[in-house]
Parts: structure tokens; sequence; C-alpha cells
């Protein structure tokens, strides 16, 4: 069988019409073979040779000044015509996309239209049929994977992020299966060896619930499958996440020690941030989870397991520092979040079986019986 061959296009334009006059001003498409991306990408900004309406600025923030020294269509078509011959292309509202790309194309004389370079399918349908009633607009869909950072419009980024929604929430409709289908029963681990094992084969000998020490559910990890993301030139398998506590993960500054629970309620792993940006950098970048990869392949276990969902939870030092000795209130934050990371790790190890990290505890540090049970 043929590997399947994807493009994930999108474009940024004048206006709203090509009809009208209107052209491209970015213009990205993204390569995706059997449901991963290859990191191979066409992207670029096109000098349109006339103005830009008002509102259209307004979305994509690319000025005429921006674009004066930019290539015009006629410099890249060929390069961008290679790129997409023979793939299936898709496209969030794909006449809006197609029609401005075939108008360029016969402007420059060129033979070729779209739908005769690949076969074209419009996700906006796919969504239609997956959201019946509901707004499908790319922001709604990004929205339903529980993610909302979207600022100026942009063709590249929000190609990738038409790849994350297909993949995420559309491909059940295009192939008339779930996501957790394509999920590699041969990759799975046998839940036997898992070290991260199940509530009854490690006992709460902590008594420690997330509740107990104030912390706040902020996330759920809810699935593992088949991988489509490509990161530092690997591809790795995406966990899918909702953020259930946007509040916590927006507003809640740092640093914080964070929990990660069983479906039980059992706390399995101790961390901290020391801001909460980097509860943004460490868990979630381009809208999948990453963090230590040891701990990336555990959660996925556990996950592949059917133990899940996992959650994490998360407290801000500040608030919990009345909770402490005066001895450790007095400790800049980060120093003191490290402190209660080093003593959870040494003190609970058989809930850490696979967590080989040793931390060092402050001499004399006194948690006021914070970890006891």
């Amino acid at each position: 069988m043929l590997p399947l061959r994807q493009i994930f296009v999108d474009t940024e334009t004048t206006g709203l019409s090509s009809k009208a006059g209107h052209r491209i001003v970015e213009l990205a498409a993204v390569e995706v073979v059997n449901g991963q991306m290859t990191g191979r990408k066409f992207h670029t900004y096109l000098n349109p040779e006339r103005s830009i309406d008002v509102y259209a600025e307004r979305v994509h923030g690319l000025t005429a000044a921006f674009l004066q020294d930019k290539p015009r269509f006629s410099d890249v078509v060929n390069e961008f015509i290679e790129f997409v011959r023979g793939s299936e292309c898709l496209m969030h509202n794909a006449p809006f996309d197609s029609g401005f790309i075939d108008a360029e194309l016969h402007g420059i004389n060129k033979s070729e239209r779209l739908c005769t370079l690949s076969k074209i399918v419009c996700t906006v349908d796919l969504a239609k049929q997956k959201y019946p009633g509901e707004s499908v607009s790319l922001d709604s869909l990004i929205a339903k994977t529980g993610n909302s950072r979207r600022g100026n419009h942009s063709a590249l980024q929000d190609a990738e992020l038409l790849v994350n929604v297909y993949h995420r929430l559309l491909i059940a409709s295009a192939e008339g299966k779930s996501m957790s289908s394509l999920t590699n029963a041969g990759n799975m681990l046998n839940s036997s060896n898992n070290a991260f094992s199940s509530s009854t084969a490690v006992p709460n000998r902590s008594g420690i619930t997330p509740e107990r020490l104030g912390m706040e559910k902020t996330i759920e990890l809810t699935s593992g499958r088949k991988e489509t993301f490509y990161y530092r030139q690997q591809h790795k398998r995406i966990i899918d996440h909702r953020v259930v506590n946007e509040r916590r993960w927006t507003k809640v500054a740092g640093p914080l020690l964070y929990s990660v629970a069983d479906a039980s309620g059992l706390v399995r792993y101790i961390g901290k941030w020391e801001s909460a940006t980097a509860l943004y950098s460490r868990w979630l970048r381009h809208d999948t989870i990453h963090h230590q990869e040891r701990a990336r392949n555990i959660y996925l276990q556990e996950l592949d397991a059917g133990r899940g969902p996992l959650s994490v939870w998360s407290v801000s030092v500040d608030e919990i520092k009345g909770r402490f000795p005066s001895s450790a209130a007095k400790m800049p934050a980060k120093d003191l979040a490290a402190a209660l990371e080093a003593l959870w790790i040494g003190r609970w190890k058989e809930q850490l079986a696979w967590n080989h990290r040793t931390e060092t505890v402050p001499s004399g540090f006194d948690d006021g019986g914070f970890w006891n049970s």
C-alpha cells in the first residue's frame, strides 16, 4: 500500500474575495505522511502587488511595508506545485483557500489547478459531520482540544493547528473509526511490567491525596494514541489531554508543586515548576504533552493499560506557606518547592519506583509534617 501523503494548507490574503482581485500574502503547507508530521513544510510571505483591506490586516497583522520586499507568487509557484503534487490536500474552508490559489495560478497563466494537483478535502465539511449544529470555526475546534491560544492569524501556525485538530477531532469522521483504534497494539507495553503500577500493586502508604495537599486539578491526561507529532527530529506519541482548570493554568504564579495521581487518586509523582510559565513549556508544547521523556513513557503505559485518566494537580508555594515551620516558610519560594520535592522523593520511594532521580534535602529542613501520613 502506498503511503498516505497529506498536505495541510492555509493562506492569508488581502481581502475576502479572489474574484474581486484580492491576493495571497502568506502561503503555508505542512506535510504529514501516514499520520505523522515529517517536518517538511512550504512557507512563504508574498508581495500581493496591491493594497490590503483594513479588516484583513487586522486579522493577520501583515502590512504592505512588511510584504514589499517579499517574493511574488510567480517566484515560488513551481516549488509549491511540486510540494503539493499527488497529495491529499486538506484546508479549513477549502473553497476559500483553493479559490485564491487557483486565482494566483490563473493570473500567471499556469494550466494547473489545485484540484488537478491533489485530492482536496475540506475539514469544515468533516467538522460539520462530527459536530452538527455547532460552530466549526478553527478557533472553536482549537478550543475543543483544550487550548485557546491563538493571536493574529498565521498561515503556517494555522496549518499546523489544523493538523492537530484533524488528528484529535476529525479523523474519526474521515476514516469511520475512533482515534483509540489507531493505537498499535504491538507497541503497547506489558502492564504487568509497568513500574508506574496500579494502585492495587502499590499501597498508598503515604496516605497522601492531592486534595489533602491543598492542590487543585489542572489537567487530565485522557488517552495515548498513534503518534502524529514531530519534535526534535523524532516522532513522539501524543497524550490526549484536557485543561480542566483554566484559571490555575493561566493565572496562578509560581513557584508551584504539582502531582500526578492515578485513577484511584493515589499520588504517584511529585514535581515542581519554578514559574507558571514553565507549566506551559514543560507540559504543553504545540498542543501535546511532553514533560520529561521517561515520565511521558510511564504515563503512556498507564493510559495504554486503561488506568487513566491521570490527573495533574498543582498548588503554588505561596498558597501553602502557612503550613510550614517558620524556618521553612522564610525560604525563597523556589527553594522551598525544591526542598519539598526532594523530601517526597526520598520518603516515598515505593510510589516512585520508576523514578531514579535523587535530590538533596537541605540540611535541617523541616516540613512540619507536610508529607506525613
